[in-house]
């Protein structure tokens, strides 16, 4: 009788003896809430990120709806996305009143087209947002040009970037603000968790207050500078994401062990193209990406070998509360229906990836 192989997750990233000993110790500690420990991690993400300010906030959808309350972006306002990208870039400046123009994708990367964005921008145009999806970059420099030309200023949402670079600078540095995510499907994980980076000292005291209901000061109620919520991180975070931060360098060669494992068994095999990011530049990939032409035969397929993969959903513009012409985004509608993710995260093991490719090929690894 055969035995069912062991299952082999689409994501896998591990934490450990030593998160759950800075938790025990900040919970010993009293450091429950928002407080040192969480100060601590903000001075070493915007020293490694090399940015001016690091604000730890509840998740990436909190950073970059922050981003866009700094900017004063309300009813009335427009903000310029890709038209594929994960909903919380959209869902932040609509639940905020504004409205989302989407421009297409550049045509063999999954990120905004600068060729196309002027013709998005208009008089109430008040961002916008290049995503660096799957950690590969968009063309920060195209972009920059455009928005300094009409002086709007840029929002990047970084959220699956961390870490991934563009001509030696981290994405999420070029803009005026960066927005990052920690949840559990990246590459350093607070359980949920996000990060807005600021340029300047002004942005970032305006996010802090912000992040506390607006007060200004460490007394509760001391005053009260401008409107704010509860967007408050914990020292328990905090603390989890410290004791990951050493192992960023493993994860980053890890990352790209999986990129060049993929790339290697299936960048000659017919029906499957890669979304892959561009290692040599420094774009670290979150997820391994590919296009298939028939993607339910591959899932079916990896499913008899008890292997998870994931079809990735319809871009921005076939979402029935985003008011866009769907059909004016060929680029997107290539991507529809074709995206899938294979085995990888951070700690995933190379023989799953081995055993993915040769499910797929026939071939062994």
């Amino acid at each position: 009788m055969s035995t069912k192989p062991e299952p082999v997750n689409v994501w896998r990233i591990d934490v450990g003896e030593e998160e759950i000993a800075r938790i025990a110790e900040a919970m010993r500690n009293g450091r429950i809430s928002q407080g040192a420990i969480t100060d601590d991690f903000e001075r070493e993400l915007s020293a490694r990120l090399d940015v001016p300010h690091a604000v730890c906030v509840p998740n990436g959808t909190s950073a970059l709806m922050m981003a866009y309350l700094c900017l004063g972006i309300g009813p009335g306002d427009e903000v310029i996305l890709p038209a594929r990208t994960w909903v919380a870039t959209a869902n932040a400046a609509l639940l905020l009143g504004a409205t989302v123009r989407l421009v297409d994708l550049e045509e063999k990367r999954p990120v905004l087209d600068p060729a196309k964005l002027e013709r998005a921008i208009s008089e109430r145009t008040r961002a916008i947002v290049p995503v660096h999806l799957n950690g590969i970059a968009a063309d920060m420099e195209a972009i920059l040009a455009i928005a300094e030309q009409r002086d709007i200023p840029v929002v990047e949402d970084a959220c699956q970037a961390l870490f991934s670079r563009h001509k030696g600078q981290y994405l999420g540095g070029f803009g005026r603000f960066g927005a990052f995510s920690l949840g559990l499907a990246k590459l350093l994980t607070t359980g949920q968790g996000g990060v807005l980076v600021c340029q300047n000292d002004r942005d970032a005291e305006i996010a802090r207050q912000m992040r506390n209901q607006g007060q200004v000061g460490g007394v509760m109620g001391e005053k009260i500078a401008r409107l704010g919520g509860n967007f408050k991180f914990t020292d328990m975070q905090a603390a989890m994401g410290l004791a990951q931060l050493d192992r960023i360098p493993a994860r980053l060669e890890r990352q790209r062990a999986i990129q060049r494992a993929y790339l290697a068994g299936l960048g000659d095999f017919p029906g499957l193209t890669p979304l892959a990011a561009n290692l040599d530049a420094g774009e670290i990939p979150l997820r391994a990406e590919w296009l298939a032409d028939d993607r339910n035969a591959l899932i079916a397929k990896l499913a008899e070998k008890n292997i998870q993969c994931a079809a990735q959903g319809v871009g921005l513009h076939r979402l029935p509360h985003i008011a866009n012409d769907p059909n004016a985004y060929p680029i997107a509608d290539h991507i529809d229906g074709r995206l899938v993710t294979l085995p990888s995260g951070p700690e995933q093991p190379l023989i799953n990836v081995e055993r993915a490719i040769s499910a797929i090929t026939g071939r062994y690894v």
